[in-house]
């Protein structure tokens, strides 16, 4: 599958070509229909670049692209994700998300700024308290973001109902951290609570795409790897994995920089749960 292929390819691209390849896979519809200049024009490179890029990804040039993409998402109407094609059996959409997911980690390797990282463990670390807000698909993933702080020592905290959220957002003040987490960053109810979050006068992380408005609003951002993926259209998977993975990270750093004196609390909090747990036999 054409997508595909360019998905797996975005580490190795140069520059210019990379910012055609995610220009094709933010709106591939609209590329299908595209000419050479128009596309070229959205990603900001030359007309020869266009060429240069779909000939390193096994086509004669950006006709036979075009052909390729149209028949691809032709395939593809399952509205599940990108990756896979209707017609796929089971071997085959089984090897092709993993692929995914392990493209989608990879890329998610060479673009987390470790600066970034270290100020945000940094924010959770100074904070008082930590509230994790998410909607939707993004509710689990501030669940488990929860689940994996509260145990390092500060109140931690994770809403999914707006309404709660816009009050948290209202009662926060300089010593509340609030981390949004959010595929898109473009809906509008959660732009409008973390900016109520930042006129409280709390740090206002968030995990989403770094181009988006929610963006703009906070103090610090991670990127959530979706411009990999199409959530407004497909099923959050490879998004998912990568932001699960960020949290991972920002828990595993928080842990490291509280050690040795965090060390005691985890070991505590796990004696108490032997009990309620059967014996190996």
């Amino acid at each position: 599958m054409i997508l595909t292929r360019l998905q797996h390819k975005l580490n190795n691209l140069s520059k210019s070509e990379r910012r055609i390849a995610e220009a094709i896979l933010a709106d591939p519809e609209a590329v299908v229909h595209s000419t050479t200049a128009e596309l070229a024009r959205r990603a900001g490179v030359s007309d020869p670049m266009i060429s240069r890029l779909c000939r390193g990804i096994g086509c004669k040039g950006f006709p036979e692209f075009k052909v390729q993409l149209a028949q691809s998402l032709a395939k593809n109407t399952s509205f599940v994700t990108r990756s896979v094609a209707i017609d796929d059996d089971t071997d085959t959409y089984v090897n092709k998300l993993i692929s995914t997911h392990q493209g989608a980690l990879d890329y998610l390797r060479k673009e987390l700024d470790p600066r970034v990282i270290e100020s945000a463990v940094d924010c959770l670390d100074n904070a008082k308290r930590i509230e994790i807000f998410g909607m939707g698909g993004c509710a689990s993933l501030a669940q488990d973001a929860q689940h994996k702080l509260f145990r390092l020592g500060t109140p931690t905290i994770a809403y999914e109902d707006n309404l709660k959220q816009r009050m948290a957002a209202a009662a926060a003040n300089e010593d509340s951290v609030i981390l949004f987490i959010s595929f898109t960053g473009r809906t509008y109810a959660t732009i409008e609570t973390a900016t109520t979050a930042k006129n409280s006068g709390a740090r206002v992380l968030a995990i989403t795409d770094p181009k988006s408005p929610l963006a703009a609003v906070c103090d610090l951002v991670i990127t959530s790897g979706s411009e990999l993926e199409d959530t407004t259209i497909y099923v959050p998977m490879t998004t998912t994995i990568m932001i699960q993975t960020i949290i991972d990270i920002l828990a595993t750093g928080l842990a490291l920089k509280r050690s040795p004196q965090v060390d005691q609390q985890l070991k505590r909090i796990k004696d108490s749960l032997e009990h309620t747990r059967a014996e190996k036999k």
